[in-house]
């Protein structure tokens, strides 16, 4: 997703590797130097050092969240982006904490170098997972000299949320995530738990523009990050169902094909629903 020629705001998933690794103590985190955290971001060239953990409790369960740092690119955040982070990652969790009982694990944030060329501006995030074990999220930052510092900042926080909540998903859904066809709700709800936790930020007028060009043209099950829309009015009516369609979409790897997604919607969205959310559409009632 491009905003301009120098700027990209992306946000993506990696899979777990497929690498059989030795289980970690429950409760403690990836010793970012050995071999399992290595293999979990399919990379060798890290001299990994610890700058902070903080303890996180969420519902009965208190986790870890850590800030990395990678000697070997010499990465780390800028100035108080450090505390960003572990604010987005705590408003993520706590989203969606209040409306089910979820499964939650410790959190590493791993600044990486942005092509080894820091004047291009950038801000990127990808998640890496392990199913129900420690969740890392890998991100590159590189603030835009024509925003504001406080739009930079924000834009930062938007991504840290929506990877938060790919480490959500891989807690408590990693076989329905696991598939390559899932990338239609994996995108649009990640995206609708990063606006809500940061309703005010400008990007979101992509929600009323070119998503809606999109959505025009397209099937639900053939965007990404356009499905926000979808996944707005899901949770308008109850974010229950929100959590209950990703629980009911496909898990084996036999199905995983944009017709089984199709099918696995169908079944568990009301008759009546693609009519109600096309009048919605229509009406421009789902996002203000």
């Amino acid at each position: 997703m491009l905003l301009s020629a120098t700027f990209a705001f992306v946000v993506a998933l990696t899979p777990a590797p497929s690498l059989l690794l030795p289980a970690q103590p429950v409760g403690a985190p990836i010793d970012c130097n050995g071999a399992v955290f290595k293999s979990q971001i399919y990379s060798n060239d890290v001299e990994c050092q610890e700058i902070s953990r903080n303890r996180l409790t969420i519902q009965d369960q208190t986790i870890t969240l850590r800030v990395l740092r990678d000697d070997a690119e010499d990465a780390q955040l800028p100035p108080a982006y450090e505390a960003a982070a572990l604010e987005a990652i705590t408003k993520s969790f706590e989203i969606v904490a209040k409306q089910r009982k979820l499964n939650f694990h410790n959190v590493s944030i791993l600044p990486r170098d942005v092509y080894n060329q820091r004047r291009e501006a950038k801000m990127s995030g990808v998640t890496y997972w392990r199913g129900k074990a420690e969740c890392v999220i890998s991100l590159e930052v590189v603030p835009a000299s024509r925003f504001t510092p406080e739009a930079n900042l924000l834009m930062f926080k938007f991504i840290v949320a929506h990877e938060a909540f790919h480490c959500v998903q891989s807690w408590n859904w990693s076989h329905q995530l696991a598939l390559d066809s899932a990338n239609w709700w994996k995108e649009g709800s990640a995206d609708l738990i990063a606006m809500l936790a940061y309703p005010g930020i400008d990007s979101q007028m992509k929600v009323n523009m070119g998503y809606a060009d999109i959505a025009n043209a397209k099937a639900v099950t053939q965007m990404d990050y356009g499905n926000v829309l979808f996944f707005h009015w899901l949770w308008a009516q109850s974010p229950q169902k929100v959590f209950d369609l990703i629980a009911a979409m496909p898990r084996d790897p036999a199905n995983d094909t944009i017709e089984a997604q199709e099918a696995a919607l169908k079944a568990y969205l009301p008759q009546d629903a693609t009519a109600q959310y096309a009048t919605a559409y229509s009406g421009g009632k789902i996002y203000r």
